[in-house]
């Protein structure tokens, strides 16, 4: 009997992974009570894996039917329906299996991603519409024509790359993506605005707005956690504010790590005063929706709106910028490096690191010093 093993996919401190099932002391297995499952094998020497569904009942048929499927071809028998099965790999619908496996186990704002950019993809690959038609020229031909609209090949095309190299990795055939050159990966350096437009942008806020953007700047938060904060989550006592998972919105802070961000008493001020929506825990719900969170295009455009207001360049203001705003004045404060690691959320000591560049006011400082002759 060919041999077929049940995977578990499950997430690791290292991230996703694919695991055996545990087994009792008589060997049975204990099945888990939920999960996404795959089975692995090998053919011609290479091993290769699909999915195998989300109940045992349905990870134990895709067994036996891979078992049937490979003892029939060692037998050199046919058996009808398998083959017709195995004849073609329709590209929509392996893109829909997929994004129903990002949309599980990552998240909403990767699942975007990665529904994005494969549908694009399988639209430009048209009309291919089996998987294993596809190659290393239609890959390369849609990066290219990604580039010609102005995309940057070593933030964009990167990303694309990768999508697509998990996409074909997952389907358990040659995938054409390892015939296509990696694409160096660039990180543009964090960019912190001065005082100067700070105080130019926030004259121009209403209260909604100064809260909104003083939190920002003072805690660093990002989009989601803005969206998903609750009233709850703010310690105004204390003066801290907790970042915490809200299954409800299917959010997760990012690396899945929880935390707590201290601010000041004069932030603390500003939110006291910060109405409250009746019955909603939120506190930036939608001004359009009341009770429903703002929509990132809605918290996109406010950020320009203000900027334009002011008489900034609005394509230079960005809500993200906030952050790199703060992890930037929190290091030229003195701030060690590990505390601000820790209130941004990062995994990564490097990921805090690149905030340690110099500001214009210590370059002008640097052009009134004087040679000492």
């Amino acid at each position: 009997m060919a041999r077929v093993n049940i995977l578990r996919r499950i997430k690791t401190s290292k991230g996703w992974a694919n695991v055996a099932l545990k087994r009792n002391v008589k060997r049975r297995i204990q099945w888990p009570s939920g999960g996404r499952f795959l089975i692995e094998w090998r053919e011609n020497g290479k091993r290769l894996r699909e999915s195998a569904g989300d109940t045992p009942a349905e990870a134990l048929e895709a067994q036996k039917r891979k078992r049937l499927e490979l003892d029939a071809k060692d037998s050199g028998l046919e058996i009808s329906g398998l083959d017709e099965v195995d004849e073609s790999l329709p590209l929509q619908r392996a893109v829909e299996n997929f994004l129903k496996d990002i949309k599980t186990f990552r998240k909403p704002l990767t699942h975007q991603k990665y529904e994005y950019v494969l549908e694009l993809f399988a639209e430009h690959a048209a009309p291919k519409s089996d998987a294993r038609l596809v190659s290393p020229e239609d890959i390369k031909k849609f990066l290219a024509w990604r580039k010609s609209k102005g995309l940057d090949p070593g933030t964009t095309l990167y990303t694309d790359r990768v999508i697509l190299h998990n996409f074909f990795n997952q389907l358990g055939i040659e995938n054409p993506v390892r015939h296509v050159p990696r694409l160096p990966k660039f990180r543009k350096r964090p960019v912190a605005y001065t005082d100067a437009e700070l105080q130019k942008f926030f004259a121009q806020c209403n209260d909604w707005e100064r809260a909104f953007f003083s939190l920002v700047l003072a805690a660093g938060l990002r989009r989601g956690e803005l969206q998903t904060l609750h009233w709850s989550d703010l310690d105004l006592a204390h003066r801290r504010v907790h970042v915490r998972a809200k299954p409800q919105y299917a959010f997760l802070p990012k690396d899945r790590e929880e935390r707590t961000v201290p601010f000041s008493k004069e932030l603390a001020e500003i939110l006291k005063k910060h109405s409250q929506t009746e019955k909603c825990p939120l506190v930036f719900p939608s001004v359009l929706l009341p009770g429903r969170l703002s929509s990132p295009s809605f918290l996109h455009d406010l950020c320009k709106a203000v900027a334009k207001r002011a008489g900034l360049d609005e394509k230079e203001w960005h809500l993200h910028r906030f952050r790199d705003t703060a992890a930037t004045r929190w290091l030229r404060a003195g701030i060690d490096v590990r505390t601000v690691q820790e209130w941004l959320g990062h995994e990564s000591l490097a990921t805090t690191q690149k905030y340690l560049e110099p500001s214009k006011e210590m370059e002008k400082q640097l052009e009134e010093m004087k040679l000492p002759f």
